[in-house]
């Protein structure tokens, strides 16, 4: 009798879950498009979990839960401390995000009191799943398919976030403020030394010395400095990510800025437009 009440409570949690990320779809996919799919998967899988709880599945129903409910949580922090792929952090606080956290949590806590392993059916299919994976993992070709699938899965959500970033880069409007090179170290204490393509064109290096840092904090927001480029004859400003944002100012001290080159827009010989806050520099050509 416990175990079917928990069984039951299991059921409303998971789709619960599902729901919650279900009535932010909209929102998240105006924000990135893949986050938004990301919610619709998530609110599917529940149901398939939910049906697959019911019909007493390990695979499809208790451990597709875990997975989500799991994933759901990991999700939440990674986007509220490093971003998501293309995204800055986010603020903790969510009217939405926190009650999918305590229902995820809650799931996660139910799986543990019923204990759905110690079930005669499923311990058999755990059985039957270890044998399976003994003998996948016994091939020469697993492993190597294992890292190789993990570069996929990296060089994706890479590619989910430039373009994510090229998306939203193309808002931010180009200062009326121009100045030169030279202006820039005279009256901001910041010294120009390379603006250049890298990382096979995924990436475009900005560096810079700080003479002064004094003058340079004038430059400096919330963020810190965040030195942005503006490709010429184009409606795209690539911006860098938080972490690449400059905090600390220290005299004679060369910072660098990697941002992603969004759209393939930035080629050696291209004339950009550095921009540091609402100033922004002469054209230069990239090397």
């Amino acid at each position: 009798m416990k175990s079917k009440v928990l069984q039951w409570i299991a059921v409303v949690l998971i789709i619960a879950t599902g729901y919650l990320h279900f009535i932010t779809v909209p929102q998240e996919y105006a924000e990135a498009p893949y986050m938004g799919w990301l919610f619709l998967a998530n609110a599917f899988g529940s149901l398939v979990s939910a049906v697959g709880i019911i019909r007493r599945k390990m695979w499809s129903g208790w451990a597709l839960g875990i997975f989500i409910a799991g994933g759901s949580i990991l999700g939440y922090i990674v986007s509220r401390t490093f971003g998501m792929p293309g995204m800055e952090a986010e603020a903790w606080y969510d009217p939405i995000g926190i009650p999918a956290m305590i229902v995820e949590g809650l799931f996660l806590t139910v799986i543990g009191l019923a204990q759905p392993w110690a079930d005669s059916a499923m311990s058999r299919e755990i059985s039957t799943f270890g044998n399976t994976f003994k003998r996948w993992s016994a091939s020469r070709y697993f492993y190597p398919s294992m890292m190789l699938g993990i570069l996929v899965i990296g060089v994706f959500s890479y590619q989910l976030g430039v373009r994510n970033a090229g998306n939203h880069n193309s808002e931010h409007p180009l200062p009326e403020t121009t100045i030169s090179a030279q202006s820039l170290e005279e009256e901001y204490g910041i010294q120009m030394t390379l603006v250049a393509v890298t990382a096979a064109g995924g990436l475009v290096d900005v560096r810079y010395r700080v003479i002064d840092p004094e003058k340079a904090a004038k430059l400096a927001g919330e963020d810190g400095i965040m030195p942005m480029v503006y490709v010429e004859n184009t409606d795209v400003m690539l911006m860098p990510d938080a972490h690449m944002r400059t905090q600390k100012l220290i005299a004679d001290r060369m910072y660098f800025s990697l941002i992603p080159n969004a759209q393939n827009a930035v080629k050696r010989g291209s004339s950009v437009i550095v921009v540091f806050g609402d100033i922004a520099l002469e054209p230069m050509i990239t090397q």
